[in-house]
């Protein structure tokens, strides 16, 4: 097995979580380059991507799956969200900025290493696809700064909490798809629509987990 080809160890699944990383990336390049509703567009690409991983792994998951889907993660999740903020504000030397991007950064690659060790059918803090709409969303229809900083802070510990959330599902996550797809048009009552939504997932999530009695493994 370790002297496999390491192509040979990929599973369809894998597929989805590769084009999750390279959206991420090329998100990276768009806003870099002043196109901001296209790097916005290829973050909601990756989350759709990123859903469809999990869809395809419960299926067809292979060994490489956890592993390649943190790495991609982090690009398009905690990477790629900070840089798209940077670039929407025109900041250049931002002490605030700075640290709250990097508290984001720091909540979101704990989160994703907690995951990969966790067991459950559910997930210990907001997930980082959420948090990354939360705060690129904010961004693109220019919130005033300080919000977004908090924002930023508040994503990163709530990452971090004992909060459990559950996964979205069967119709949720249709309804999810068709307003992550109306959000793609830029328009602005779409995208805060999207917004709104994942705000409300993530404030009534953990309730709906404590009512429905899911509880973390011990």
């Amino acid at each position: 097995m370790d002297n496999e080809n390491i192509l040979r160890k990929l599973s369809p699944a894998d597929s989805f979580t590769i084009l999750n990383g390279i959206f991420g990336l090329f998100s990276i390049f768009l806003i870099l380059g002043g196109e901001a509703h296209y790097s916005f567009i290829f973050i909601l690409l990756a989350v759709l991507a990123d859903g469809m991983d999990g869809v395809v792994a419960r299926k067809h998951g292979g060994y490489l799956g956890r592993y390649i889907d943190e790495f991609a993660d982090i690009v398009s999740f905690c990477v790629a969200p900070c840089i798209f903020a940077y670039a929407r504000y025109d900041i250049q030397i931002d002490v605030m900025f700075f640290a709250a991007a990097s508290l984001y950064l720091i909540g979101g690659i704990l989160h994703l290493i907690n995951y990969h060790f966790s067991s459950g059918d559910y997930f210990m803090g907001i997930t980082t696809p959420a948090a990354a709409i939360i705060l690129v969303s904010t961004s693109y229809l220019l919130f005033p700064l300080w919000s977004v900083l908090l924002g930023m802070v508040f994503l990163a510990v709530i990452m971090l909490a004992p909060l459990s959330y559950p996964r979205i599902e069967r119709l949720f996550a249709i309804a999810a798809c068709i307003i992550i797809f109306s959000a793609m048009t830029g328009r602005e009552e779409f995208i805060l629509l999207l917004l709104v939504s994942t705000i409300l997932y993530a404030v009534l999530g953990p309730v709906y987990m404590k009512l429905t009695g899911n509880k973390r493994n011990p």
